[in-house]
């Protein structure tokens, strides 16, 4: 498994512990399924950050709520999930046309403890090498006409500008119509806010290298725009009561920190 594959165990063992929590936020039962012995001695360094996970999981339900409003208006709406992980939503939401792009080391891990067959939804899982450029082709298996959500969560800031360029492209030129929904981080967050975490992932073997001054606005040159504002991940932790930071603090001397890492609604159409 690579670096960057490897935080999905990071991921994971947040929602998992999440999960077993009586205030859980975004419930996500079949996480700990995927915590193999391998799995949690990655997690084992980051599971005392109860603070700074609380981001990961609040991000996590961001993303679910957005999917399950889009649901809620077409049942047939079919989702791509890029650098998917281990993530469950097309167990825990109803409706949809799911596919799942990975690493083969992921999917395979995925198909072995939870596999599609017991899927509710209809759900195929595609493995692909991104570092060999096999993704175009295998977006190809999706239909380019229907309506189509791609998702890509916890992915962006591990790419250079050059391959979010290319990774724009691609998605704009099989689906001419679509609408994406990702995290972004800027320079400043980065900077002042990621401290010991950064260093923990680091220490996986990743690190973050797209983290722009203003880093939508690489999408709304490529012909993206923005139907609504982004959702701060740290001011909806706030409201969850994950962290308590007065409203005021986020208002004033917190604004790099409530708006430097957000959730972003693209939309691109033909």
């Amino acid at each position: 498994m690579n670096p960057i594959s490897k935080t999905a165990f990071f991921c994971c063992g947040i929602r998992a512990d999440d999960a077993r929590s009586p205030a859980s936020i975004c419930s996500d039962i079949y996480a700990e399924d995927f915590m193999t012995g391998e799995g949690m001695a990655v997690y084992a360094p980051f599971s005392g950050s109860t603070r700074r996970n609380a981001s990961n999981v609040v991000r996590a339900r961001i993303f679910y709520d957005e999917m399950a409003r889009r649901l809620k208006a077409n049942k047939d709406l079919q989702i791509i999930n890029i650098g998917t992980g281990f993530d469950s939503r097309a167990y825990r939401l109803a409706g949809g046309r799911w596919f799942e792009f990975d690493e083969a080391a992921i999917i395979e891990h995925k198909n072995t403890i939870l596999a599609t067959e017991s899927c509710p939804n209809v759900l195929r899982r595609i493995a692909v090498d991104f570092s060999a450029g096999e993704l175009p082709a295998a977006l190809r298996e999706c239909d380019p006409t229907a309506e189509t959500l791609i998702v890509i969560e916890g992915v962006f800031m591990y790419l250079d500008k050059t391959q979010v360029h290319q990774l724009l492209t691609t998605l704009s030129d099989i689906f001419p119509d679509h609408t994406l929904i990702c995290d972004l981080m800027d320079r400043v967050f980065f900077d002042r806010h990621m401290g010991k975490l950064y260093e923990q992932i680091r220490a996986l073997g990743s690190e973050f290298k797209f983290v722009e001054q203003r880093p939508e606005e690489t999408f709304v040159h490529l012909g993206y725009r923005q139907p609504r504002p982004p959702v701060s991940i740290v001011d909806r932790a706030r409201e969850f009561k994950a962290f308590r930071i007065p409203a005021v603090a986020m208002r004033t001397a917190l604004r790099t920190l409530r708006d430097g890492y957000r959730v972003h609604t693209f939309e691109r159409s033909s």
